[in-house]
């Protein structure tokens, strides 16, 4: 980025914004030129939101970092897996210790087979990057269980 340092001026607008939640600009102390030129360079750089109504903005998550505040907004990373959905469904399945076998999974999800062992391979593996593990026990079905990298799905 071209301009990394706030000018004073900035660092001030984003400490009211910050303080007062939504920003109004009667509220600032510069005036005129000087204002409309802050006001335009936060918001060009992302670190201020222009809202719907006129003359008002908000902080944004990157506006709170450049001045130092830890963003309280919750994370869209954490909990990538929405409760409720048959994803969400088989990661509890194979979370368990006893782990679960395929038909288990297709009896609660209501998928086929080869849609069970390709969200084994592309979802939880590749995307979520979890570890499955599979056993054969004597005579029974292969089990399969998750035994690394849970904690960052759920």
């Amino acid at each position: 980025m071209k301009h990394d340092k706030l000018t004073q001026a900035q660092e001030n607008v984003l400490q009211q914004a910050a303080k007062t939640g939504t920003l109004n600009t009667s509220d600032l102390t510069i005036k005129g030129g000087a204002r409309k030129k802050v006001l335009e360079s936060l918001t060009s750089r992302g670190l201020l939101i222009a809202l719907k109504e006129p003359d008002t903005y908000d902080i944004s998550p990157q506006g709170k970092a450049a001045i130092g505040l830890k963003d309280d907004s919750p994370s869209k990373e954490k909990g990538k897996i929405r409760p409720g959905t048959k994803l969400h469904a088989v990661i509890e399945l194979l979370a368990r210790p006893e782990g679960a076998a395929i038909e288990e999974i297709m009896d609660k999800t209501g998928w086929q087979k080869h849609t069970v062992r390709g969200t084994f391979a592309g979802a939880l593996k590749k995307r979520l990057g979890l570890t499955i593990e599979s056993e054969k026990p004597e005579g029974q079905d292969r089990i399969y269980r998750i035994t690394a990298g849970l904690e960052a799905v759920l």
